[in-house]
């Protein structure tokens, strides 16, 4: 299985294949549907269970203990009941209701599932030519009105897991209506499982353990079926630079959306986030789409093998962060602003203008116009991070900030836009310092990995690049 965390709460619309053509209130009928059913499937495939019946209002059928096998996958339904099946695989098929309790799943993925129901199922056209009867499509390409799920708590060999008490998804598949709810869910992989293992192919990120915890969720808006077929497309690409943005899927949000979020927190390359509360949506007004969201009480700690681990706080406490942006449909020019607080201790805020942001592709990125970034040092955090580094050195604080003076001027000797830097470092408590970047060209990832280069082979531009007006500091 080649997305089995993706389909493994999905499979059970492979044993619903079993159903089709039921539309006679006849036992006979129903047993002609599965013979055909059977000689059709691959030979190493199988479809069992203990009793089948017609469900004559449902005008679809039923089963108790349902199995379908196929090398080493074993899914098995203690009940699965088919509601009004109709279509054919080469036209699509349809289900007004799928429904399964007491799942269990055996193969690369291993665990078990309560509960699901998927209400108005539509499975895109399969042909024989391409697909087996016993394959689904793509997950991005599925449609539902409604799908709910309880009791979930899978497994794989290599360390990954995921439960989660119960999750509900409106109108997966369409363009408008999308809503979801989700309740206790939890996902963690180690670092040597294959999707920590891909992050480090595909990104060159340290391969460290994944993780993701979610107390509560309440959201509307989020087209969650764009976001699979994006995550498809990453799943089947082995270079990242080829890795295609979310535009070419189009919008991946509703306006309006809104969310709410309690106790979310992830894992990643050693950092771990965790924030008590988040509140987002997104409007529109004219040729604008504006958006804003507000964590609360978030905290940030760092782990192995986050590089600077051993030398920061335990724990980063921000009481409050804020964020603002604006797009202009019109012109696709963006302004995004992030802001975090925590009183009588330290404020940040950061401001970025950007282009190409509406639909962007390959040929035009996401691209920096401009970037402001402010710290203010309300009470000794600055200093007390240097004091672990002088700690290590067995050297009082003011003896390791004296070292510190010479790679400071030779900072600023090579880039003259950072002058404020080695002020503020030396005196931090009760100051602020803000760096601004305007770069003379827009910049996207790409020409940003193509700048070190061009810097090389022109000190001249470099020292442009990192001098005023481009790069600048001040401290207050």
């Amino acid at each position: 299985m080649k997305r089995p965390l993706l389909v493994a709460g999905l499979c059970l619309v492979v044993v619903g294949l079993g159903a089709i053509g039921v539309r006679h209130e006849s036992k006979a009928e129903l047993q002609r549907a599965l013979a055909s059913f059977r000689a059709n499937l691959p030979p190493d495939a199988r479809f069992e269970y203990d009793r089948a019946y017609p469900r004559f209002f449902a005008r679809g059928a039923g089963f108790d203990n349902a199995r379908f096998i196929r090398g080493d996958v074993t899914l098995t339904a203690r009940l699965l009941t088919v509601n009004n099946p109709s279509g054919y695989l080469t036209t699509g098929l349809s289900f007004s209701k799928i429904h399964a309790e007491s799942i269990t799943l055996a193969g690369p993925v291993s665990g078990k599932i309560g509960e699901l129901t998927l209400n108005k199922l539509l499975l895109p056209p399969v042909t024989r030519e391409k697909h087996n009867f016993s394959e689904l499509p793509p997950l991005s390409q599925i449609h539902f009105h409604h799908g709910q799920i309880r009791g979930l708590a899978l497994g794989t060999p290599d360390h990954c897991s995921a439960t989660l008490a119960g999750a509900a998804l409106e109108n997966f598949g369409h363009d408008d209506g999308n809503a979801a709810t989700m309740h206790e869910a939890h996902f963690a992989c180690a670092s040597d499982s294959l999707p920590a293992q891909k992050l480090h192919d595909l990104f060159k990120l340290p391969a460290a353990q994944l993780g993701f915890d979610l107390e509560d969720l309440h959201e509307s808006g989020v087209r969650y079926a764009r976001i699979v077929a994006w995550a498809e497309d990453l799943s089947r690409q082995s270079d990242p630079g080829k890795v295609m943005p979310l535009g070419p899927h189009g919008d991946f949000s509703e306006i309006p959306s809104r969310s709410e979020g309690k106790n979310v927190g992830f894992t990643l390359i050693g950092v771990h986030f965790k924030t008590e509360a988040l509140s987002s949506r997104q409007w529109k007004e004219g040729d604008k789409r504006l958006g804003e969201a507000t964590l609360d009480h978030t905290v940030i700690t760092f782990s192995s093998p986050y590089p600077l681990a051993p030398f920061l706080p335990d724990g980063i406490h921000i009481d409050k962060i804020t964020h603002h942006g604006t797009i202009d449909t019109r012109t696709d020019l963006a302004a995004i602003t992030v802001k975090g607080e925590t009183p009588r201790s330290f404020g940040f805020e950061w401001s970025m203008n950007l282009q190409n942001t509406v639909a962007p592709d390959q040929k035009h990125e996401p691209s920096l116009l401009s970037l402001s970034m402010n710290y203010r040092d309300d009470a000794s955090n600055i200093d007390d991070l240097l004091s672990r580094f002088a700690a290590m050195r067995n050297q009082p604080l003011a003896q390791f900030k004296s070292t510190l003076a010479l790679p400071l001027a030779l900072l600023t000797q090579k880039a003259p836009g950072l002058d404020a830097v080695p002020a503020f470092m030396l005196a931090p408590s009760g100051h602020s310092v803000t760096i601004s970047f305007q770069p003379p060209e827009p910049l996207s990832a790409t020409s940003l990995k193509d700048l070190a280069p061009r810097f090389s082979a022109d000190p001249a531009m470099a020292q442009r690049w990192l001098a005023p007006p481009i790069l600048s500091s001040s401290m207050k």
